[in-house]
């Protein structure tokens, strides 16, 4: 990324009038090739301008013009090496012969990993007469980003790196990881050359078994253009693609965020997010959280804080097709943009935990990644260094953690001059909370064909939808990505069938956890009964706890929906307790329910209720498990008009 300091160097060598300008050098040869190499440089013609350099500096190695044009040659090439020789040679001959020399020095050295040189260059520059405030503070933050890098070199991080699968580092410079929840499909992005100047950016997508990676292969021709395509991030339960697409018909700028959904096991024609989201600018590497609920992005847009800033969307519903619909992006403030770029974020599954890479932020030079926890709405923590080896000199960028927090995902410029993606596993200090998920296959009870239904996921003890989900494809499956902290309540809806209720505990942290739920949907018949495994009451109690809420609302919803229902709620106990007690208790239950219901709206002459004590056990009351069958409501259908 090109520096202030860089701009104003362009600034000196292109606004003043070349023929009217005085050099550092008498040979006419030397300035004929400076002319011509600010010729070819304004032209994008890089490698014919250091041709021209060399040429002139043969004539006149104390041609200092030449050697900062040089410089910022290679500081455009992101040769950062290069550049601080180039700036060795300008301060050989005269350091204060522009005044940012030093700086740009500093920089230079600093992102080439030479930290005593650069921390050298950057002292020296703040002794630089007539320097604005301004630019001695900018000499000062570059001394802290040196000496922070200094430190993190000395006190490593215990991790070791390794590069991934050489089917998927061989293809070139490849970038942007992320996986489904399961570990099961992993995308990235390849850059590939075309011609001698040109390339192709791609999605790629490679199946995991067991820990291995498959033969990598370009995903669906109905995502990827004879445009760029990438940045891409596959959604937790692998239904949304969402990507980066350049120079597109239907873009806005220079690049744009787009959604594709998968239907039916093939990827849908990618929309463009609209102009609501997207700018006339650059917006890029777009990603969803687990609940698909927000989505965060970077965008050199006006207004921010620097030059790229991370920003966040609401959803606010789906479109017709099934995409989510999104409010205007919120900017995530000062806490983590800051005048340089901030990019490539990336939410963990736990929808608390960010990380990405930045420029700015105390680091070892290049773009660090930094972590960090949300700890209220648009809330953040102070930004945390990952630390040496993960980062080094080079830029580090794209990370994603898998669900377990296992092992950690990124690419970095360290392999042999190009961008390959590493792994490590991830130290106990930088991990999110730990997260399971759910896989559910809905079929009918009686043909056991897949259907298509409704999954909503809501936490049991706030009552808060978690998310909603369509089970679908060949096999009626759903997988949904669940931060594994907390008691969720499931259920399952499809119009003409009863729903299903159940629940699951995932506070232990266990990956054992992991749940695979065969749901199988009753059709909607008289006699047909659904217990309603997430109506809870306080213990030896018919008074309804606050847990029940988020139950009762959607039975309210459904009776609501098929209003030619007629229905009796039944209260049920197990053997423990007198029988006298247990039928008094039941019809208590039942009558809660029953009342909670006819409060909401329901008429009452749809339902009727009854207790039933310990006489209709489903489970063996010998067993604590059994016992917690037993004690149950239920919603039986009565009539159907």
């Amino acid at each position: 990324m090109q520096r202030l300091t860089i701009l104003l160097l362009i600034i000196y060598f292109f606004t003043s009038p070349l023929s009217a300008q005085k050099y550092t050098t008498d040979s006419k040869r030397a300035i004929k090739m400076f002319k011509a190499a600010t010729g070819a440089f304004r032209y994008t013609q890089f490698d014919k301008a250091i041709e021209y350099l060399d040429e002139a500096l043969n004539r006149d190695d104390q041609f200092i013009e030449a050697w900062l044009l040089k410089a910022q040659v290679y500081n455009v090439l992101n040769k950062p090496k290069d550049e601080a020789r180039a700036y060795r040679g300008a301060i050989a001959i005269n350091e204060l012969f522009f005044k940012f020399t030093l700086l740009n020095s500093a920089k230079a050295h600093f992102r080439s990993g030479d930290y005593e040189m650069a921390l050298k260059h950057a002292q020296q520059f703040l002794n630089v007469p007539e320097l604005e405030s301004k630019d001695k503070r900018n000499g000062k933050h570059t001394i802290k980003q040196i000496e922070f890098a200094i430190n993190a070199k000395q006190n490593p991080v215990k991790i070791d790196p390794a590069p991934v699968s050489n089917l998927i580092n061989r293809l070139g410079d490849v970038y942007w990881p992320s996986m489904t929840v399961d570990n099961s499909m992993f995308y990235f992005t390849a850059k590939l050359p075309l011609y001698r100047t040109s390339f192709q950016e791609d999605i790629y997508v490679s199946h995991m078994r067991n820990d291995t990676f498959g033969k990598p292969y370009a995903i669906s021709d109905e995502v990827l253009s004879l445009s760029n395509e990438g940045a891409s991030f596959i959604s937790p339960d692998g239904r949304y693609l969402l990507f980066t697409g350049c120079r597109r018909s239907d873009g806005y700028g220079s690049c744009d965020l787009y959604m594709s959904l998968k239907k039916d096991g093939k990827w849908q024609q990618p929309v463009n997010l609209g102009s609501k989201v997207n700018s006339n600018l650059w917006d890029s590497r777009p990603v969803i959280t687990s609940d698909g609920k927000t989505l965060y992005f970077s965008s050199n847009r006006k207004g921010g804080f620097g030059k790229a800033d991370i920003y966040m969307c609401k959803k606010q519903g789906d479109h017709d097709d099934g995409l989510p619909k999104w409010s205007e992006p919120i900017n995530l403030g000062d806490s983590i943009n800051t005048p340089g770029d901030e990019f490539a974020p990336f939410i963990h599954a736990d929808n608390q935990t960010l990380y990405f890479s930045s420029d700015y932020h105390l680091g070892l030079g290049g773009q660090d990644i930094f972590m960090t926890r949300k700890t209220g709405d648009n809330q953040w923590e102070k930004p945390e260094n990952l630390g040496y080896p993960i980062n080094k000199h080079t830029d580090e960028i794209g990370l994603f953690i898998d669900a377990p927090a296992e092992y950690a995902y990124f690419a970095s410029d360290d392999n042999q001059d190009r961008r390959s993606i590493f792994r490590f596993r991830v130290p106990e200090k930088i991990k999110p909370q730990y997260v399971s998920y759910v896989k559910v296959f809905v079929k009918d009870q009686e043909s056991y064909e897949p259907l298509n239904a409704m999954v909503n996921l809501f936490d049991i003890e706030t009552t808060e939808t978690i998310t909603e989900i369509r089970a679908e494809g060949k096999n009626g499956s759903a997988l949904i990505s669940l931060p594994g902290n907390k008691r969720y309540g499931m259920m399952v809806e499809k119009k003409g069938y009863m729903f299903y209720s159940g629940h699951f505990d995932l506070k232990s942290g266990n990956k054992n956890n992991i749940k695979k739920l065969d749901i199988l949907l009753q059709p909607i018949k008289t006699g047909q009964s659904v217990v309603l495994n997430n109506v809870f009451f306080e213990f030896d109690s018919y008074k309804l706890s606050s847990e029940s809420k988020a139950e009762l609302q959607r039975i309210k919803k459904f009776l609501e929906q098929n209003d030619n229902l007629y229905v009796e709620i039944s209260g049920h106990t197990d053997n423990q307790g007198s029988s006298a007690y247990n039928q008094k208790l039941s019809a208590q239950r039942a009558n809660a329910v029953y009342e909670y219901l006819v409060e909401q709206g329901i008429n009452a002459e749809r339902l009727t209720h009854k207790g039933y004590g310990m006489s209709k056990p489903i489970a063996d009351n010998n067993t604590k498990e059994g016992r917690a069958q037993n004690r149950r409501t239920e919603m039986t259908i009565i009539k159907i008009e």
